[in-house]
């Protein structure tokens, strides 16, 4: 069984590469802040001398919960504002079942159209003029990466952040944010033995976003590789602003890969998929875990996606296999109930869903503290959650004092051009509880 093996060399491989993912990070200065240990109940606990007066006040007593999210809800990366409607069918469905702790669930999104600066502005608003108890979700390594310090000196959670850059599970220095998705060291090392395993000394192609999101990639798989005796043949690297990547798609099929690994995210996906049809690779095509989404990326440029695979944490809802799942019906029917218009089929509104489900979780844990509902009893609570929200194949499980990854069960999907659909392929990993810290 590949699963034990996989595990094994990714985890003793893990310790070597954090730092080479975390130096490329420029926000990632130390701010002096540390986690404390509750020496009876072991639970972790973040520093609150630093916080302003309102952090540890209790919310009143029917005041709304105000949740923030800034992702693109328009440009290259616009699909991901399903997730944003995945979030807003989570909350309707708690709000009329009469809220977290007799409060009910606001969610107010900002459009940064995946722009740093943008998200900066949009953070700010959010805390300072909005009144937003957490956020959640936010999408982009270089849009977190610019915001983490408004959340930290604010004392403000910053919550599940789609973006799987390794920096984001270090609660001793910046325990005011959680990672909500795969790491992407993790993932490329996956990867690496995947590949190992089952071509040794494949040649392998990359194509990697230009920024922290896409080097993660690329450094950790350039290095295992290396370990690992595959040859790595070309890597193209492309900007978010780039209308086409039709050279760099040419560079990777002139290289004659073996394997083509895409360190890209949304669009830039599918147009990976259709460069490398045209071009009449036969290869196997591996692309990011932000690309699951059969629906958003695969669907549109039918059949060039057939047989790619992904490494993901999450059912497809269009999987029809999955028709007759329990998890997967609630969810439809809950779509159809509290989201007029969103599709159903879509996993990035599935990962909302799911996402909006456990911030739910980690507010009710919060408001039975001793400490009541507070913004730091929200981020204790995040720190120590142990919950499995439906349709993900594993719990969301973290432990601010040795464990700070909280997505950590996996398995590689194909896709089917004939269903419209990932399907699972038995490939699975479980490394839960043992990614550990991030150390940079």
């Amino acid at each position: 069984m590949r699963t034990r093996r996989t595990v094994v060399v990714a985890l003793l491989s893990l310790a070597l590469v954090a730092g080479a993912c975390g130096d490329s990070n420029s926000d990632d200065d130390d701010d002096g802040a540390t986690g404390t240990t509750s020496a009876q109940s072991g639970t972790f606990a973040v520093p609150t001398s630093a916080c302003p007066a309102d952090a540890t006040q209790e919310l009143a007593a029917g005041e709304a919960i105000k949740i923030g999210i800034s992702l693109p809800r328009s440009g290259p990366l616009a699909p991901f504002d399903a997730i944003r409607q995945g979030l807003e069918v989570a909350f309707a469905k708690t709000n009329d079942s009469g809220g977290v702790d007799g409060r009910q669930l606001q969610l107010i999104a900002k459009d940064d159209a995946y722009e740093a600066a943008r998200s900066v502005v949009n953070v700010t608003e959010l805390i300072d003029r909005d009144k937003i108890f957490a956020s959640v979700g936010q999408v982009g390594t270089p849009n977190v990466a610019a915001t983490r310090q408004k959340h930290e000196t604010t004392c403000t959670p910053q919550l599940n952040v789609n973006t799987g850059f390794p920096a984001w599970g270090d609660p001793a220095a910046h325990p005011w944010t959680t990672g909500g998705i795969l790491a992407y060291n993790t993932e490329a090392l996956i990867w690496a033995d995947y590949i190992a395993e089952a071509k040794p000394g494949a040649k392998v192609a990359q194509l990697i976003f230009n920024n922290d999101f896409g080097k993660a990639y690329q450094n950790v798989f350039t290095e295992a590789a290396a370990d690992k005796g595959l040859d790595l043949v070309s890597t193209q690297l492309h900007e978010g602003t780039a209308p086409n990547i039709d050279n760099e798609v040419a560079a990777i099929l002139a290289s004659q890969p073996d394997y083509v690994l895409g360190g890209t995210t949304s669009t830039f996906c599918p147009k990976l998929m259709a460069g490398l049809a045209k071009g009449g690779f036969k290869g196997q095509t591996i692309i990011s875990s932000t690309c699951a989404s059969a629906a958003s990326f695969f669907v549109p440029v039918d059949p060039a996606g057939d047989g790619v695979l992904v490494l993901t944490s999450i059912d497809d809802p269009s999987d029809p296999d999955l028709a007759d799942d329990a998890d997967v019906k609630a969810f439809k029917a809950d779509v159809a109930k509290y989201g007029a218009g969103v599709n159903a089929s879509n996993t990035n509104v599935a990962a909302g869903y799911t996402e909006g489900l456990t911030l739910i979780e980690i507010l009710k844990n919060a408001a039975e503290s001793d400490d009541g509902l507070t913004r730091v009893s929200v981020m204790n609570a995040a720190w120590n959650i142990d919950f499995e929200p439906p349709l993900l194949f594993g719990p969301v499980k973290f432990n601010g004092n040795n464990d700070a990854y909280g997505v950590e069960t996996l398995e590689f999907v194909k896709y089917s051009a004939a269903t419209k659909s990932m399907q699972r392929t038995d490939d699975k990993f479980d490394l839960e509880g043992k990614t550990g810290l991030y150390k940079p």
